[in-house]
């Protein structure tokens, strides 16, 4: 069997992920902000990190699930880690209100696409950033709780073929650790997006001046933007990240 081969976005993720968190961690570390405030963002950071690589444990494991669960904790970590370093005087205020439980995700989403997002260019396509946060949110939300579409994570088909009465007829294993390469595939994928949208959020507000890493990230973009697991530009492909995609001739590029 001829090896595929690997994603370009999945090597320019591997590669730009530790410099995109390097980075974070040292703008964090170094805030200006209050010391009442100072560490809730470090702490969104941190939670994210832990995570990520309880997710990607769990996907590797065949626990795709369960990854998926835990990988949606990770969109509220970002506004949080987004106000610490976004540099806007009211932050200070919605993170205090955050740490008294007095302001919800929705509201401080809001609040970053009235004060923040409209200095941040485009999403992952011509979409403006806050079509494409409102995407990121919406496509991990069914995952929130235990549902009849997380539970159709588990299982991994083998075949899918027309019937002759013009139905499908399918193939599928099933069992609480069982690997399916393009359910993994995928949520690496997602984890991909993540890493590109705090790169992205770090290029925006204290790092204007690194062109370089500006650059790579632009790759990165590009080549998360044209994987067929995204169903390209135009499609609401937030609605479209459901377990029941599968490609007959294998994992796709």
């Amino acid at each position: 069997m001829t090896k595929r081969p690997i994603p370009e976005w999945f090597k320019l993720s591997e590669e730009l992920t530790p410099l995109t968190h390097q980075r974070l961690a040292f703008a964090l570390s170094n805030s200006i902000l209050p010391v009442n405030v100072k560490f809730l963002p470090l702490q969104a950071h941190w939670h994210l990190l832990n995570t990520l690589q309880i997710a990607n444990y769990a996907n590797r494991k065949g626990m795709h699930a369960n990854a998926l669960s835990i990988t949606r904790q990770c969109i509220e970590c970002i506004s949080i880690i987004e106000l610490g370093i976004c540099g806007h005087s009211e932050a200070p205020e919605m993170l205090a209100r955050w740490n008294d439980d007095n302001l919800t995700p929705g509201a401080t989403r809001a609040w970053l696409e009235k004060n923040v997002w409209p200095h941040y260019g485009n999403g992952l396509w011509s979409e403006s950033w806050s079509d494409y946060m409102a995407a990121l949110s919406r496509s991990l939300q069914p995952f929130a709780h235990f549902s009849v579409l997380l539970s159709q994570w588990y299982g991994r088909f083998h075949e899918i073929k027309p019937k002759e009465d013009g139905g499908l007829e399918a193939i599928m294993e099933m069992g609480p650790m069982t690997y399916d390469s393009q359910k993994a595939t995928r949520i690496t994928l997602y984890h991909g997006l993540i890493h590109f949208t705090l790169a992205r959020i770090w290029c925006a507000t204290v790092g204007m001046e690194d062109r370089k890493f500006r650059a790579e990230i632009e790759r990165l973009r590009i080549a998360i933007g044209a994987s067929p697991y995204l169903d390209g530009e135009g499609t609401k492909w937030e609605q479209q990240f459901w377990s029941m995609m599968w490609f007959r001739d294998g994992d796709p590029e």
